[in-house]
């Protein structure tokens, strides 16, 4: 089964059913506006939703959105992903299939266009079962791609090498330029890539005078980040948004919204003249050198009250 074209915009989902982004003042919206969000993603051309068994409400608050807005199941693209969490390896099929079953439940569908597998350290210890299921599934066309989501390129390095996983979404960012200046954006560059956390959770936006707990051992960053955005007369998200709309090996930047207004403002981000190779390397020369644990939110010290 073909895949149709992705857009260069893929409207991340998390916000619509979790309490999500370190910079959401908003909260999780109501279903009203939900379908607000969803409906100004359509406006702006995006075809792809991206979303997971783990976002709480999402996967539930999209399939009613497509039933009620009666969408033509064809033109939109559906990404969403599964944890096996602890289990044996009998139990491996069983609970794939049960996730899969679930999925198509809550979002009203007969096929995913992308299923992924949400953690890629799992694949690590049940890589062959999950290998067969995908291969079962893409078969009997209840999925078209399949593939893993990963903090880190080394989670899904070996998996690049099968065909089976053809779909891959990653964490990417003016901070967070690992797998950009690593052997990953090559071995990548024949997949379909999914870019998430261009803003890192919307850190970026963060004063960096208020930060809290071991975030504030990267102030300087946020500091370093403003001064380069300046220095262009671009804000910092479009300085953000810019450079990994630059990148070659990416294909669809998934960018959340808590607002239905935030989805317009960021379509117009993707519009904007990429930058040149000089450019994108002078940012990388002056941003390098980020630690590790910032790519991994869940290490933060809390920062809300």
């Amino acid at each position: 089964m073909e895949i149709n074209r992705i857009s260069r915009m893929t409207l991340g989902t998390v916000q619509l059913g979790l309490d999500y982004g370190i910079a959401n003042k908003e909260g999780k919206p109501d279903e009203e506006k939900s379908f607000g969000i969803l409906d100004a993603a359509f406006a702006t051309g995006v075809n792809c939703l991206d979303t997971a068994a783990a976002y709480g409400e999402s996967e539930k608050v999209i399939g009613r959105y497509l039933s009620a807005r009666r969408k033509n199941r064809s033109e939109v693209s559906l990404v969403t992903k599964f944890k096996l969490g602890i289990i044996s390896g009998s139990d491996v099929e069983k609970a794939m299939m049960k996730s899969v079953e679930s999925s198509l439940k809550n979002l009203r569908t007969d096929y995913l266009d992308i299923l992924l597998l949400h953690d890629a350290n799992e694949f690590l210890t049940f890589g062959s079962i999950i290998t067969r299921v995908f291969e079962k599934l893409l078969i009997e066309g209840t999925v078209k791609m399949t593939g893993a989501s990963c903090y880190k390129f080394s989670e899904i390095e070996s998996m690049t090498q099968n065909p089976v996983y053809s779909a891959y979404q990653i964490p990417v960012n003016i901070l967070d330029m690992r797998i950009t200046r690593g052997l990953g954006s090559v071995k990548l560059r024949e997949k379909l890539v999914f870019a998430r956390s261009i803003f890192l959770q919307g850190l970026f936006f963060l004063n960096p005078a208020n930060l809290k707990g071991n975030l504030k051992e990267i102030d300087h960053y946020l500091i370093k980040i403003a001064e380069i955005a300046a220095g262009m007369n671009i804000s910092v998200a479009q300085l953000s948004a810019v450079y990994v709309n630059s990148l070659d090996y990416i294909d669809s930047l998934v960018i959340g919204a808590d607002i239905p207004q935030h989805v317009a403002e960021n379509a117009k981000l993707l519009n904007l003249k990429p930058f040149s190779e000089d450019i994108i390397y002078s940012i990388e020369d002056r941003l390098k050198g980020a630690p590790d644990w910032l790519f991994m939110p869940g290490l933060w010290d809390k920062q809300k009250d």
